[in-house]
């Protein structure tokens, strides 16, 4: 069975973390987003701990479901696919956010200040999608 607090407690991350990247999205213009040398690692870690945070809640969920046991982080999303709880059409997005995360992790010059910014400004809904579609399947 699910355990609700833990999904309860890494989508209370994910929020937290869309708080303050709002913030900054709405207050950074790029000039100053390029200039700030701690602004892009600040993004780039919310950006990184949210991911995480959407990382366990799809392994959790495979896990205590008995969805299969997923050789990647992206495995686990796309068994959440064929559970039918994320759809199709937004599975490639939440495939390149893992990318992303693994990326960010392990190549940390890879990720451009601008891609990150451009993250920031065009893409912080696709964490509420995530969100909304676990709090639809399990509250």
């Amino acid at each position: 069975m699910v355990n609700k607090d833990i999904i309860r407690d890494k989508i209370q991350r994910i929020k937290k973390n869309l708080t303050h990247l709002e913030m900054i999205r709405k207050d950074v213009d790029l000039q100053k987003f390029l200039n700030d040398p701690l602004i892009s690692p600040a993004v780039t870690r919310l950006l990184h701990v949210s991911i995480e945070a959407m990382i366990d809640v799809a392994t959790h969920i495979v896990a205590r479901k008995h969805l299969g046991t997923p050789k990647t982080y992206g495995e686990a999303f796309e068994l959440l696919h064929k559970e039918g709880i994320i759809p199709k059409d937004r599975l490639p997005t939440f495939l390149k956010m893992v990318k992303f995360r693994n990326r960010a992790v392990h190549l940390y010059d890879d990720i451009s200040d601008k891609e990150i910014y451009d993250i920031v400004q065009n893409h912080l809904q696709d964490f509420e999608e995530f969100v909304g579609y676990i709090v639809s399947e399990f509250f």
